[in-house]
């Protein structure tokens, strides 16, 4: 299935708190810049690394690991990341990696 067929120039998506397990099919968003997709039970992050457009990107509130954090590093334009609330985030050293992985953020759970 392909998530938003016929919506290829959504720059907007909004899907907290929608019980969303996957983010499979965003391929079909390539202009998407901002995805909220909060408090949901994503764990699997891949599908991201193909929205070169992305600018910001929340993901409080799921279950990424620090695995996922390549994928995260594959978005060009990525500028803000939110994972407060992840198993990640729990991790010793975290904003560090996140930086490190994601070179070019300038806000990580909208700190600086």
């Amino acid at each position: 299935r392909e998530l938003g067929t016929g919506l290829g120039g959504l720059r907007v998506l909004w899907i907290s708190r929608c019980s969303v397990a996957d983010l499979e099919g965003l391929a079909a968003l390539p202009a998407l810049r901002e995805l909220y997709a909060s408090f949901n039970d994503i764990a699997d992050v891949s599908a991201v690394a193909e929205l070169e457009e992305l600018t910001t990107l929340d993901l409080e509130g799921n279950r990424v690991e620090r695995d996922q954090l390549e994928w995260l590093g594959a978005c060009p334009s990525l500028r803000s990341l939110a994972l407060d609330g992840n198993p990640v985030a729990a991790e010793v050293g975290y904003r560090h990696a996140v930086a490190t992985t994601v070179p070019q953020l300038e806000y990580i759970d909208d700190e600086p």
